[in-house]
């Protein structure tokens, strides 16, 4: 493995927290201050000291979660050091699971946390998703396989609407055959819209469109954009994404905004980045298409409402690229 592909990363507690720790020991300092500068008769002192030590102390205690609380990867060795400097040290192998804490609604909660357990079922840290790193932290555990539980997912079915938990595994030569069963479900919900909606007289427009990251830029409209990713070799490039691309057009002009942004969606599908997985460099991975269909059907929900309320206009547009019914090799350039 190239020195570059080695995993190595640290998960930290936000700058937030040390901001939040200074001002409190500000505050309490120009209490002190101005209870010093101006004192009241009628206080009582002790009990002015006593909070305000205990403000003090409170900010104290942040800033030194800042600096203390860590978690380091390397590889397979991980070292955890807690609020007061305490190392724990264990290798990928010696996790069990790890339990998720959720907030929110129970139709869409979201990670709050992450708690590590070892084989016997003992904790061997805790860890927030607002720690700068977690979200990498939880995508190493994901590629690594670890088995992820969180309350109510076996009794009551409680399902996390992270994408980052609706990614599947794919090889380059299984993007065809799923990019075309897809599309065919896409058909059938834009098709349903078209039918539902027709005093819109506008149809939608759409495709797999292949890029080269660099090659998706907020600078130009989404219909200017350029693909140079060339699918001819074995490989794909390192910085692969599929999308799908969805234009509303009446008859055969393009509806755009009164900005002059053409109305469209872009629905990220499959695309290629570094694995966390040891022993692994890159990894292609595939959004779940029911998770994507899902989505898709709030979005259109919420467009159908906004549509009447804004003011639109149309323009004949030509395509910085080519909206194709399926991704990946073809079978013709696979044969050759």
């Amino acid at each position: 493995m190239k020195q570059e592909d080695k995993i190595s990363f640290q998960v930290r507690e936000h700058i937030i927290v040390l901001c939040g720790g200074i001002l409190i020991i500000g505050f309490c300092l120009f209490i002190l201050v101005m209870g010093l500068r101006y004192p009241s008769a009628g206080a009582n002192r002790l009990v002015f000291a006593l909070v305000l030590a205990g403000m003090l102390a409170c900010g104290v205690f942040v800033c030194i979660m800042y600096f203390h609380r860590a978690l380091t990867v390397e590889e397979m060795k991980i070292c955890y050091v807690n609020i007061f400097g305490r190392r724990t040290s264990f290798s990928l192998d010696d996790i069990g699971y790890c339990k998720l804490g959720l907030y929110g609604s129970k139709r869409e909660p979201a990670i709050e946390s992450l708690v590590l357990y070892n084989l016997l079922g003992e904790k061997l840290c805790k860890l927030e998703m607002n720690m700068t790193g977690a979200r990498g932290f939880l995508q190493y555990l994901l590629d690594n396989q670890v088995k992820l539980q969180w309350p109510g997912e076996e009794k009551e079915g409680v399902r996390i609407m992270e994408p980052m938990l609706m990614e599947k595994t794919v090889c380059f030569e299984e993007i065809s055959k799923s990019a075309e069963a897809f599309y065919d479900k896409l058909s059938l919900i834009f098709g349903d819209w078209e039918r539902q909606h027709q005093r819109f007289e506008a149809q939608w427009e759409f495709g797999f469109v292949e890029y080269v990251q660099g090659d998706i830029t907020p600078k130009k409209d989404m219909w200017q954009w350029e693909s140079t990713a060339n699918l001819q070799g074995k490989e794909p490039p390192e910085e692969y994404i599929c999308i799908v691309e969805a234009y509303l057009k009446r008859k055969e002009a393009w509806v755009m905004d009164k900005k002059g942004h053409v109305v469209g969606l872009v629905i990220p599908y499959i695309w290629q980045n570094r694995s966390y997985q040891v022993g692994e460099s890159r990894r292609i991975r595939k959004m779940d298409e029911a998770y994507l269909q899902e989505r898709l059907l709030e979005h259109l929900k919420m467009m159908t409402k906004e549509l009447p309320r804004h003011s639109y206009h149309t323009q004949f547009l030509t395509l910085a690229h080519e909206l194709k019914k399926t991704a990946g090799r073809s079978v013709e350039i696979e044969q050759k």
